[in-house]
């Protein structure tokens, strides 16, 4: 429910803090760009499950068995309700080879388009050198499949997949989207690297 919660920030702030809150305006334009993004976080869900739900040991990892800030009784019952959590995973996003081949396809169209955007020198997706919320969604999102360093804010330290650990294929697919589409990285870590302390934003 993420466009809820940043519609319920911009109506929070845009009157008391003025300028301070721009970056949260929900203009017309934005919200296009925010639709895309939100179908591209439902691909990356599929794409991700698709490669690493049959694994149990990566897929328990990625849910946090091996993180010591979730309680020991959660983590066995993750392990002992793996079996019905992965036919669970399996149907509500309809995972198959069908589903990820359409998958893949509609994160290389975002990534595509994002690539041309930026291959005109912006900061910002849509336009300007400003930072706003759609770029902070976009890399958001895209940290799921990049992992750049400072996702999670230390806190998903004990649930990253990192690259060498993924199966073969989700990793060539990782490092073909790295070699292809450059300026999209360059925007992620950036954001990654710059935008983790948005305190004096509001």
């Amino acid at each position: 429910n993420s466009p809820d919660i940043l519609r319920y920030l911009w109506g929070r702030y845009s009157a008391t803090a003025g300028d301070r809150a721009a970056f949260l305006e929900p203009t017309a334009e934005r919200l296009e760009m925010e639709k895309k993004i939100d179908r591209c976080g439902f691909y990356l869900q599929v794409w991700v499950y698709y490669h690493t739900l049959d694994d149990k040991k990566l897929i328990q990892h990625a849910w946090g068995c091996d993180n010591p800030s979730i309680p020991v009784w959660q983590r066995w019952a993750i392990r002992f309700l793996y079996p019905l959590l992965r036919v669970l995973m399996r149907r509500v996003f309809r995972i198959s080879d069908a589903a990820c081949e359409k998958a893949v396809a509609g994160v290389e169209e975002l990534l595509t388009e994002v690539e041309t955007l930026l291959g005109d020198g912006r900061s910002s997706l849509l336009g300007g050198n400003v930072t706003n919320y759609v770029d902070i969604t976009f890399a958001a999102i895209s940290g799921l499949w990049l992992q750049p360093k400072g996702y999670g804010a230390g806190k998903a330290d004990h649930v990253r997949l990192e690259r060498e650990q993924v199966p073969m294929k989700m990793r060539q697919e990782i490092e073909g989207w790295i070699e292809r589409y450059p300026l999209v990285v360059k925007l992620i870590e950036r954001l990654y690297r710059e935008e983790r302390d948005i305190t004096d934003r509001t």
